[in-house]
This record gives C-alpha cells, structure tokens and sequence, in this order.
C-alpha cells in the first residue's frame, strides 16, 4: 500500500550542547551520541521515497554541516524551544514544497528505517486533523504527520500523546518500533542497539565504549 499524500520531513535538532542531558555519559560521548541519532534520523527519512526533502531546524553548526552533507535543507530555530522550532520548520516546508504534506520527526529515533516511515505514513491517511505516532512509552510523541492545506496542529513535550488526542489527531498506536523509540537514557539507548540502531550511532556508542550487538 502507498502512502495518500507526500509530505516533507521536519526535524527539529536542539543544539548539541543542550541534547540528550539525560543520557548518563560525559558530555563530549552525549554530544556524538545526540548528532549521530539525528544523522541516522535524517538518512532513514531521505531514504523514503514518499519524503520529497528533509528540512532540519537547528541553531547548531556542527548539525547544520553534517546533515546538510546528507542532502538535508536546513534554517535556524533561534534557540527558541521546540514548539517554535516546529512551527518555524512547518513553514518553511510549506514555501519549499507547497503541494507537499508535513511530517516532523523528533531527531532522536536511531532505529527509524524507510519503511518504518513508509508505514507510519500509509496509517495516516487522510481526513481529519492528521495524526501522530505515540513513542513506545505511550505518553510521548514521536511523528506528527498533518496532509497539505492543514493548519499546523503540535504540541511536543511532556504528556504530549494526551495533548494530541485533545487536538484531535489520531493516534497511530500501531506504528512501528523504529518509529516509536526514542532515546532519552541509557537504557533506551541499550534497547535501541539490541533492536538495530543506524551506522552513526552504532559507531558513537562503540567509540563510548557500550556493547554494540552484532546484527
């Protein structure tokens, strides 16, 4: 099954410095650790043949130049918070590719594969407000996928599920995993190289001396 619409991918990427400060490691580990995730996230989506182009939104020059050499566009969040970011993101998207649908991704999904994209956006379909992918928690947010000529309906951050069921988007509960883990902490990070990370964080998590599984 084909996806109903094409869409243009929006990532939203905190400044390194600031990223994963969760993730229990020395800072300079957690900085590699956070650009490879949102490396792999970009190359997964850009590999999607239903995504006509990555837009990343970030303040971070490191990330601009990396995922810019993965044919990603890229334009400043202004160190805002995420709930600008997005918004600023969406735009853009739309004057870049105005026939186009939005999809935006957080830039922490290691595991995320072209077809775990592809699947999230046959489920969403069309009709509605759009829909969204809860992350493995249930309580979080992953994608948010909304069809062209929608208005821009997010808001990431805490409980952000419940704050999309109130929107009324529709909850994609049965999207895949590589579309649904996120990485906050170690122990996701574990669970997400069991499960088969991307090359960039496999090689990150490996220079940080963690066990990389076999795959």
């Amino acid at each position: 099954m084909e996806p109903s619409f094409p869409v243009t991918a929006v990532v939203p990427v905190k400044p390194l410095a600031l990223a994963k400060s969760r993730l229990a490691l020395p800072p300079d580990q957690r900085q590699a650790l956070a650009l490879a995730f949102a490396l792999d996230t970009v190359v997964a989506l850009a590999a999607t043949s239903y995504v006509v182009g990555v837009l990343v939104v970030t303040s971070d020059r490191t990330v601009a130049d990396r995922v810019a050499r993965l044919g990603a566009r890229v334009t400043d969040d202004r160190g805002t918070g995420i709930g600008p970011a997005v918004r600023e993101g969406i735009r853009v998207a739309g004057s870049w590719h105005r026939d186009s649908g939005v999809a935006v991704a957080p830039a922490d999904l290691p595991c995320l594969s072209p077809s775990d994209v592809t699947d999230v956006l046959v489920g969403a379909g069309t009709g509605g407000r759009g829909a969204f992918v809860p992350d493995l928690a249930g309580t979080g947010t992953t994608f948010v996928v909304q069809e062209c000529g929608l208005p821009a309906v997010t808001r990431y951050g805490p409980d952000s599920a419940a704050r999309h069921r109130a929107l009324g988007l529709r909850a994609l509960d049965g999207a895949p995993a590589g579309a649904r883990h996120d990485v906050d902490t170690l122990a996701d990070l574990r669970a997400a190289l069991a499960r088969g990370a991307g090359p960039h964080t496999r090689a990150a998590a490996a220079a940080a001396e963690l066990d990389v599984p076999v795959h």
